[in-house]
């Protein structure tokens, strides 16, 4: 379908969170939503990204100098540091309308753990939003009890990279989940983990409209980590990737477009802003196994002293 920044309704009085707002997509999001008038939480990991992805964004939409963009400090690294920063949002708004689990890591080199112990693309990619996202359900809840069905949303970046994972899935009997993999299975078993997460919010969280975008090959620092040599990344940029404002489009669409009703709650959606029906893993149709994904984080929310 077409659509365009231009198609986003008026935001004002809207209260927002994106993560990784500092980079990429996240802060095309950061600065969209703020130039239609939302209140939007730029979520980083230290007050001097915040600072200068807003004068970033400032620089690129003028008209967003009189927005109101506020910083979150958030690390997703580790489970305390995901609901450091819920319980932190919870004291400053009453209500929040749209959860952006934005951040993520891409190709962190093979064995790398994060501090809770598991393997650092899962960490930050799942269980990290996971503790985040559960502890801002309440206020989230709240704000759906008393606004129209599909004004309070979680968009949870996801990706086609989900094919990746082994096609036996993800290995949730790994202590570490997977670790010993390659960087590209373990991308893919988080990714696999953003779609299961996300269907299994819609059946628990009906009143909330959580969806899954894929925003397609995006010119972003993702591939940071990947060591692509310089002369094939610039073909790359160039030709296979797209910008980062056609990147942030499709995550736009799903957290701002008033015509999504309850039928596509927990979907996975395609550039340009296209509701897929085929998934990218054969584990993403297994709803059995998403329950087990969704136990899963809960136990290392609590071993982590996190719940």
């Amino acid at each position: 379908m077409s659509f365009s920044e231009s198609d986003i309704p008026d935001l004002h009085g809207k209260v927002m969170i994106v993560t990784g707002g500092n980079s990429g997509i996240g802060k095309q999001t950061v600065a969209v939503l703020a130039l239609h008038g939302a209140r939007v939480y730029l979520a980083a990991r230290t007050k001097e990204k915040y600072e200068q992805a807003l004068n970033e964004i400032h620089t690129s939409y003028p008209a967003t100098a009189d927005a109101q963009t506020i910083f979150l400090q958030l690390d997703l690294s580790t489970a305390t540091g995901a609901k450091s920063a819920a319980e932190d949002f919870k004291l400053k708004e009453s209500v929040l309308h749209v959860l952006y689990n934005n951040a993520g890591v891409m190709g962190t080199p093979k064995g790398k753990l994060s501090s809770d112990g598991y393997e650092y693309q899962w960490a930050v990619n799942v269980l990290g939003p996971f503790v985040f996202t559960y502890h801002l359900l309440p206020i989230l809840e709240r704000t759906a009890e008393n606004s129209p069905f599909g004004t309070v949303r979680i968009i949870n970046t996801a990706s086609d990279g989900a094919k990746q994972a082994p096609k036996f899935g993800i290995p949730l009997d790994d202590p570490t989940v997977g670790s010993n993999a390659t960087r590209f299975e373990c991308y893919g078993h988080s990714k696999l983990g953003n779609i299961l997460i996300t269907r299994q919010l819609a059946q628990r969280h009906p009143n909330i409209l959580s969806l899954a975008p894929h925003p397609g090959p995006v010119q972003s620092g993702l591939t940071r980590e990947l060591g692509i040599p310089r002369p094939i990344m610039w073909i790359l940029n160039h030709v296979v990737f797209k910008s980062v404002k056609y990147g942030a489009l499709t995550q736009l669409y799903a957290g701002t477009a008033p015509a999504i009703d309850s039928s596509k709650n927990g979907s996975f959606l395609v550039p340009l802003a296209k509701f897929e029906k085929k998934l990218p893993h054969a584990q993403c149709y297994d709803e059995e196994f998403g329950k087990k994904v969704w136990d899963w984080n809960m136990e290392a929310m609590r071993k982590a002293g996190s719940d």
